[in-house]
């Protein structure tokens, strides 16, 4: 009995050591997970002027520019933007309207920056005309970036362009925008910053606190992939609609050149195909840290190379040049394979109406033959495919393994014509992923 107790209090003894050490290390340890990571808390602050890669952050102050102008845009609402009920129908419409029109300038002037409106006069009276009168528009938002004033108060860069939906009149802004992590507040700078923003200069800002009010609080929110895959393939369609010019200078670089000679030509590709991209919905995406994959019901590829939040350049298929996936996979496949990724490539161009692309990979001989011209291929294209076109492999032959053929049956991708296409496809792969082929006519 006497060894029993000591044998307890032993056990006993070692137990609360295991429990002390445990809670020393989990105290001293640093877990690393998605949420902890997205938290907008900073250990040290950050005085230097810094692009925000912090997705959550990025879209707190995204949000806050978006709400501001739906707010400055209430400081015109008419009868068309209100419906009556009840007693309310009875009361004057244009007070009514006037009522929404002050509440809604009370709320913009209630969340101004306080140096702001001391430094430009604005009362609850000028502060349409002092802000601008805005109708009905589109935020398209190119950076943001930012600098913290202390370990409470971060305040954020944010350039971009307003562009009113019926006019397509684009006007640049800048606006800084504050938020207070403790009181979870923000205020709005507009029209401009008193400071000199240069990425990695160091910048002081004296700014202490800002007191949350019923008109300035947020809610900080964590983003999940699906949101912003979503939230990123918009963007691009929006600018595509309000601004093709930003569109096309959102276009990766190498890509841009291999795919589009000028700005005009690129404009041509987008009303060739507006309809398709406009309406296309997000079927599927893939996330990593430095790309976003989107591909839409129509299975076109988008291929978004992201060096922050919201910030890309964009790749809009699979085919003109040769991503590393794709010559991975590509050197990876045997003959057969290639074959098959090849004429892939083909259909994908007759897809997007690229007959450029379709035209420069055709055999020389055969082309001289049958397509003297670029533009007697485009005519042949057009009235001989469908305007989507599927592609069924039907039967496979090596020639001498150096040619190659593939029948192929072509169908309508859209469901609308029945109407079926053989086509056999003659192709001889070249060095690397590079190869020339032809079809019967």
């Amino acid at each position: 009995m006497k060894y029993l107790k000591y044998f307890i209090l032993v056990v006993v003894v070692i137990i609360i050591i295991i429990i002390t050490i445990l809670l020393i290390m989990n105290k001293d340890t640093y877990i690393e997970t998605d949420e902890v990571e997205e938290t907008e808390l900073n250990i040290e602050t950050n005085q230097k002027v810094s692009v925000t890669e912090n997705r959550n952050n990025y879209y707190l102050v995204k949000k806050i520019v978006e709400d501001y102008y739906n707010d400055l845009m209430q400081f015109n609402i008419s009868e068309d933007d209100i419906m009556l009920f009840g007693d309310d129908a009875s009361d004057s419409l244009q007070d009514i309207l006037e009522e929404e029109r002050k509440a809604s300038k009370n709320k913009v002037y209630n969340y101004l920056d306080k140096n702001y409106i001391q430094k430009n006069s604005i009362s609850i009276d000028n502060i349409q005309s002092k802000l601008g009168n805005y109708n009905d528009v589109v935020v398209l938002i190119d950076n943001i970036y930012y600098v913290d004033a202390n370990d409470q108060v971060r305040v954020y860069f944010v350039n971009g362009n307003v562009v009113e939906k019926s006019s397509l009149k684009k006007s640049q802004f800048s606006i800084m925008v504050s938020t207070d992590t403790q009181n979870t507040a923000f205020e709005i700078y507009p029209n401009g910053y008193d400071y000199k923003i240069e990425l990695g200069k160091e910048l002081k800002i004296d700014k202490k606190e800002i007191i949350n009010t019923k008109y300035n609080n947020y809610t900080y929110n964590i983003i999940n992939d699906e949101t912003y895959s979503k939230d990123i393939f918009d963007d691009y369609k929006n600018r595509l609609m309000y601004d093709v010019e930003g569109s096309f200078n959102r276009l990766d670089e190498e890509y841009r050149k291999a795919k589009f000679t000028n700005l005009e030509e690129y404009k041509k590709y987008v009303k060739d195909n507006y309809t398709k991209l406009i309406n296309s919905n997000l079927s599927s995406y893939q996330v990593t840290n430095t790309q976003v994959l989107c591909i839409d019901r129509n299975n076109k590829s988008y291929i978004f190379k992201i060096t922050a939040p919201m910030q890309y350049s964009l790749i809009l298929d699979t085919y003109t040049i040769d991503i590393p996936e794709f010559t991975t996979k590509y050197n990876g496949a045997n003959d057969k394979e290639k074959v098959i990724l090849n004429i892939n490539k083909f259909m994908l161009a007759l897809n997007d109406k690229d007959y450029k692309y379709a035209y420069n990979i055709l055999a020389n001989s055969f082309k001289q033959k049958n397509f003297p011209t670029f533009e007697s291929f485009e005519k042949y294209a057009k009235s001989n495919f469908f305007d989507q076109n599927k592609f069924d492999y039907l039967e496979f032959g090596d020639e001498a393994g150096t040619y190659y053929t593939y029948k192929v049956s072509i169908t309508d991708a859209t469901g609308k014509n029945n109407k079926s296409i053989t086509k056999t496809f003659i192709m001889k792969l070249n060095e690397g992923t590079k190869f020339e082929t032809s079809f019967n006519i």
